[in-house]
């Protein structure tokens, strides 16, 4: 997992520290496996290893000291970390394209109807609350229209980074729980970018990972609100005007 060991990168700086094996550091296609801690499932960047060491791993069933020898585990930052889970991760791209293509067609179409029917463009104020999971759009000081969210996740644009709201400690339980279900589905399918808590990313990353998210959640529609740092992502399960 991601440690509170610093380490100094040349490309990037002082970072928290994770935690591959050796072949991954040069490694392209060579695989990408992941050990969940079951005390921090949700961590950004859990200890990885390649195909052979996988292998090896489920011949010997634990890590043995010779396993250990042969993986020489390295220490890299997080940010290179996400570089070379992306360089050898293996997946099939047509199929994740085809995922992606058809999330966008159905978000389009849900957000042309939400913006018809309740306006979600036109209000003066918009305030969300994580404790509640709802975002209140509101006019002339008065609320008018609720909306049940679900956190889907933020850019930085500081850092031109994307990550899952599973993964964001400042996001409560209730507001991203629902989230581990499009993780669940990018593990099955094995798509880097829904899997992995943590990557390289612009603004339209951000829309294009809503709108997958929109599609596995069966949202009505998604908005965007922006921060000193970046913008936070999240879609609409339910919408209707205030009493």
């Amino acid at each position: 997992m991601e440690s509170d060991i610093k380490v100094q990168c040349n490309e990037h700086g002082e970072s928290n520290a994770a935690y591959v094996c050796q072949h991954l550091l040069d490694g392209i296609g060579i695989g990408f496996n992941v050990g969940i801690d079951p005390d921090h499932p949700d961590a950004t960047c859990p200890d990885a290893w390649c195909d052979d060491c996988e292998l090896r791993l489920n011949d010997a069933g634990e890590w043995t000291e010779e396993l250990l020898k042969q993986a020489d585990i390295q220490l890299v930052c997080v940010h290179c970390y996400s570089i070379i889970r992306a360089k050898n991760w293996n997946q099939n791209d047509a199929a994740f394209e085809k995922l992606l293509e058809e999330s966008i067609e159905y978000l389009d179409g849900k957000q042309a109807t939400i913006t018809q029917e309740f306006r979600i463009d036109q209000h003066e104020r918009w305030d969300w609350n994580q404790d509640t999971a709802q975002l209140v759009f509101s006019n002339d000081g008065k609320p008018a229209l609720i909306c049940d969210v679900v956190f889907v996740g933020s850019i930085s644009t500081r850092s031109e980074t994307w990550l899952w709201s599973w993964a964001n400690d400042s996001n409560v339980e209730g507001v991203k729980k629902r989230m581990r279900e499009v993780r669940a589905y990018g593990e099955e399918h094995r798509f880097n970018k829904l899997a992995g808590a943590y990557w390289p990313a612009q603004p339209v990353d951000g829309w294009q990972m809503t709108s997958i998210a929109a599609r596995l959640l069966n949202a009505i529609g998604a908005y965007r609100t922006p921060s000193d740092s970046g913008f936070t992502y999240m879609v609409i399960t339910r919408a209707g005007w205030a009493q």
